[in-house]
């Protein structure tokens, strides 16, 4: 098999992963789309005649670092070398900016870029230096996510056994010490970073530095676009010629061109959340909802109602969940205590773990629904929904399988931060007739055969600051207040927030399981 023939679909490798389609095809080798059938997930294959292992170390490096595709595997098979890692859904950056008249606003840009600026951030803290950031290279998810992925020149300026003398240019991105490895740094790549800044913005490049030594004509571009003075500046010397006049730190550069620090926390290393949770089982002859609370409490099936503060130190990750047995199954009930059980086993594993890793969550949540598959074979087909709240510092992550919601409340701003898996949102989406039943149709929940726990994912991160107010529930709340109450009764002090939603589900003579928690930061 030559570098140049594709892989043909439906061919497994390892008896383990199966190809499904081709996703690109580049200088160091050609990526697909899997299956991994031993896990029951979808993963990003890089295959190569040339050995991948220099890449497999460099993400073996950043297993902690966010918004990266991180690596699962790597084997050579008939002197084809594989590298498996994390699927990331989403399109090129430059594929993106196409699709979109051929530039991207300088909002959107504020907003996506921080993610990059991190991750870079983590990955210079670390040694590693990426070599090769392009538009091509980041990947935006429909959340406008950035990841970073290539990893193929990438090199340590630290670690001699992670040293990668490949240069793979780009003409105009390269900054002008590229070519010589010893005066590399990351330095180099907010050379290329600023390159592409103007890119995005302009939809042009930038002239290479050996052309700008002759005529500059960068100032003249930064006129040209909407950027405040603060702005320009950063990019004019986030793009000196001279590396000595560049930024050394992402951080440098990033207070640079947003006045502040892209990681400052918003909250202070130790504090306070209260938290307030209660369930009900409504008019049903069993309450198949269940629920923790950072391992305070889990609800062992009886209506119940408990508060309080959680301390919460620095490094510490906390959490909170909601499960909700599908009815339509049987013993729900079983299944959602399965899957709080299973929440309240990670967090113990990983409370102190160095932060809220997305690899992590993924495999736990693909590990979740193959849990509640074996249950459903043994008890008949059972199945539940999850969302999940984790914490660490200022930073959140959530994830969610089904139709309990999770809604925030910021700045007086009610904002839907999962995403509903039911049949209604699908048949909207594609212009057809909805009934009322479709609105509780379920698309995707835990004990789902065939799909992996991850792929059937929201999964979502960001920051939350002091004064934020997360409410968890089930459908049996959700269902019966309007975003007005929500946004009223998450503003009320003490235990009154809670009780004005339970007043509202008693009010409904069909009264549902329901459950909900609220944290105050």
């Amino acid at each position: 098999m030559t570098e140049s023939m594709e892989i043909k679909k439906g061919t497994r490798l390892k008896n383990r992963y199966e190809i499904t389609e081709l996703l690109g095809q580049g200088g160091f080798g050609s990526t697909y789309k899997a299956i991994d059938h031993l896990l029951n997930r979808f993963v990003a294959i890089k295959c190569s005649d040339s050995s991948l292992l220099h890449e497999a170390k460099i993400l073996k490096a950043l297993d902690n670092v966010p918004n990266i595709s991180h690596r699962y595997d790597y084997f050579v098979i008939d002197k084809k070398h594989f590298l498996v890692m994390r699927l990331i859904k989403g399109i090129s950056l430059s594929k993106y900016k196409e699709e979109n008249g051929g530039k991207i606003g300088i909002n959107l840009l504020k907003q996506i870029l921080p993610s990059a600026l991190i991750t870079l951030d983590q990955m210079h803290e670390r040694g590693i230096i990426h070599r090769d950031i392009s538009a091509g290279n980041f990947l935006i998810d429909e959340d406008k996510r950035l990841f970073l992925i290539d990893f193929g020149t990438a090199t340590s300026i630290s670690q001699a056994h992670l040293r990668n003398n490949i240069i793979f240019s780009h003409l105009g991105l390269d900054a002008p010490e590229s070519a010589v490895a010893d005066e590399q740094g990351p330095w180099t790549d907010i050379y290329s970073l600023c390159v592409n800044i103007i890119y995005l913005l302009s939809g042009e490049g930038i002239p290479s530095p050996s052309d700008r030594q002759l005529y500059d004509p960068v100032p003249a571009i930064l006129m040209r676009l909407s950027l405040n003075s603060k702005m320009q500046n950063a990019l004019i010397n986030g793009l000196s010629l001279d590396k000595d006049k560049r930024y050394k730190t992402i951080q440098a550069f990033a207070k640079a061109f947003y006045g502040r620090d892209i990681q400052a926390s918003t909250m202070e290393k130790s504090y306070s959340v209260h938290y307030h949770a209660r369930t009900d089982i409504g008019m049903r002859n069993v309450n198949q909802d269940n629920f923790m609370v950072d391992t305070l409490f889990q609800y062992a099936g009886e209506d119940c109602e408990i508060k309080g503060y959680i301390d919460c130190q620095e490094g510490e990750i906390h959490i909170a969940a909601i499960a909700d047995g599908v009815a339509s199954s049987s013993h729900g009930e079983l299944a959602s205590k399965a899957a709080i059980q299973a929440v309240s086993h990670f967090i113990e594993n990983y409370r102190n773990d160095e932060g809220l890793n997305e690899n992590l969550i993924e495999e736990f949540l693909d590990q979740l629904n193959e849990k509640i598959i074996i249950l459903g074979k043994k008890i008949g087909m059972t199945a539940s929904t999850i969302s999940i709240f984790m914490w660490r510092n200022d930073t959140y992550c959530i994830a969610n399988i089904g139709d309990s919601p999770i809604f925030r409340l910021s700045d007086n701003h009610l904002e839907k931060m999962s995403e509903e898996h039911i049949l209604a949102k699908d048949k909207l989406n594609a212009g057809l007739n909805v009934t009322t039943q479709d609105f509780h149709t379920l698309t995707c929940y835990l004990g789902k055969q065939e799909t992996a726990g991850s792929q059937m994912a929201y999964i979502r991160t960001g920051t939350i600051k002091k004064g934020d107010i997360i409410l968890m529930c089930s459908d049996g709340v959700s269902g019966v207040t309007t975003d007005a109450e929500k946004k009223k009764y998450m503003k009320k002090d003490g235990d009154k927030a809670i009780k004005e939603f339970y007043k509202c589900a008693h009010r409904h003579p069909a009264m549902d399981n329901c459950t909900a928690i609220i944290l105050k930061f």
